[in-house]
This record gives structure tokens, C-alpha cells and sequence, in this order.
């Protein structure tokens, strides 16, 4: 049985519809608001506008769903999960008809929701073409996520994958080069040339990215610090090299 869903939050349910709107399918499918919720002025004009149905119920309530000592803000939406996910079909087309290399985003067994949630921000923020989430053992998209991403997990498609090394296997037959982020990679992040279709496997904060995947990798990228600081967390080294991606491709 698959688990629902639930975003909380007035900026991640503003995306939320805000998306629904761009896409012509909502990815709401209960919206539940508080009796002080309902009393904002911001978040009825946005509700109103876009003629969405919702019950207004106790905060209690709204915790029973979320969990409690959850800052939900008075409010909660059920989502459909099948709107939450793209195919990689489907983006894998986008990106052949457009002339603009891609970049994937490809995290391996990420089990912190606030990293998941701020990748998936600043992929958005750095132009990233996708971000791919395997099923087993990652965590997926949740009301944390969603609320980590300050709803920008709407503004990117979001692909769940299977296994992650039949899909980097797929995207290197489909002209994508695979870059590992580890932190004893043999290729600084000053020398790497990103000129064409490109995957970065992010792996977990524990163990890194699976033996398999990382021999799949074409390069195996490391990040230069002081040697003051030992890493970078998952989520801060995965937006430095987007930056110098999203650099590279503006030059």
C-alpha cells in the first residue's frame, strides 16, 4: 500500500498550486486549513484564484496527519503521488529535443530528508535538468522534503528510479557523461570539463556512493576546503558543483 503524502506549510502549498496551474493537472488532492489559516488573506487569494476545495479542521488534526511538533502553519494537503513524478522517459525526450546540455542529478541512498530537501532547492536554483531519486533504501519525497526545498520540488521534474545502475547503464547509452562526487575522487572540480549531457551521483553521507555505481562513473570528482574543515555535507558540496556546472554552461 502506498503511504500518503502530506506537505505542510503556506509557501510549499503556494508552489504546490502554483504547479499544479503550469502543469494543468493538481497535485493536491485534500487541502485541510486551520480556522486562523483561513483568516490569511495570502494564502485564501491563492486558494480562491485557483478554485481549490479544502475542510477546515483543528490543529490538533492537522498534527494527527504530519506529526506532532510539526510547523505546519495551520495548514496540510494531501498529495496525489503519481503527480509528484516524472518518467525518466519523459525528461530523457525533453532533453533530446533541446540543444542545451542537461545535467541529472542522481542521489544514492540520501536518507536525510532536509539534504534531499535543499539538493532539490538548489537544482532549481542552478538550472539542473532532473533529479533522481532510486525507490529502495532513499528517501523520497515527503512533506519534510517538500518543506526542505521550500516547495521547489515542484519547479523540477523529479524522477523515481529502480535500480540506479541499470539507469546510469541507460543514460551513458544515451550520450550522458558520470560524474561521482567523493571526497577521494582523482578529479579537483576546477579541472572537470562539463561540455556535454551530464549525471552527478551524490552518495550517502555514511558510505558514499556504491561500489557499482562508482565504477559506472566516468570521472570521480573531488571538492578542494581548507584543511580546517575535513567535507562538506551532502547538500553544500552537491550546489558547489552545480554552481561551477551552471558557470560552465554560460561562458
Amino acid at each position: 500500500m502506498t503511504e500518503k503524502v502530506y506537505l505542510y506549510g503556506r509557501n510549499p502549498l503556494k508552489e504546490a498550486i502554483l504547479a499544479g496551474k503550469r502543469s494543468g493537472a493538481s497535485v493536491i488532492s485534500k487541502l485541510y486549513l486551520t480556522k486562523q489559516a483561513e483568516e490569511d488573506s495570502k494564502i485564501m487569494s491563492v486558494v480562491q484564484t485557483n478554485k481549490i476545495p479544502y475542510n477546515v479542521v483543528t490543529y490538533q488534526e492537522i498534527e494527527s496527519m504530519v506529526g506532532k511538533g510539526v510547523v505546519h502553519q495551520g495548514v496540510c494537503a494531501e498529495l496525489l503521488e503519481r503527480e509528484l513524478y516524472t518518467s525518466l522517459d519523459e525528461v530523457l525526450t525533453h532533453v533530446k529535443g533541446n540543444d542545451k546540455n542537461a545535467l541529472f542529478i542522481v542521489l544514492d541512498k540520501l536518507q536525510d530528508p532536509h539534504n534531499v530537501g535543499a539538493i532539490i532547492r538548489s537544482a532549481v536554483a542552478f538550472g539542473a535538468t532532473a533529479v533522481l531519486l532510486p525507490e529502495h533504501e532513499q528517501t523520497l519525497l515527503t512533506g519534510t522534503v517538500i518543506k526542505s526545498s521550500s516547495g521547489m520540488s515542484f519547479a523540477i521534474p523529479v524522477v523515481r528510479i529502480g535500480n540506479i545502475n541499470t539507469t546510469l547503464t541507460k543514460l551513458k547509452d544515451n550520450g550522458f557523461w558520470i560524474y561521482g562526487l567523493t571526497g577521494n575522487g582523482d578529479t579537483e572540480l576546477t579541472k572537470a570539463v562539463f561540455d556535454t549531457h551530464t549525471v552527478l551521483v551524490v552518495g550517502s553521507e555514511g558510505d558514499g556512493i556504491q561500489a557499482r555505481a562508482l565504477e559506472l562513473c566516468d570521472f570521480k570528482l573531488s571538492i578542494k576546503t581548507s584543511e580546517l574543515c575535513e567535507s562538506l555535507n551532502a547538500s553544500n558540496a552537491t550546489s558547489v558543483v552545480m554552481y561551477e556546472w551552471m558557470r560552465q554552461q554560460v561562458l
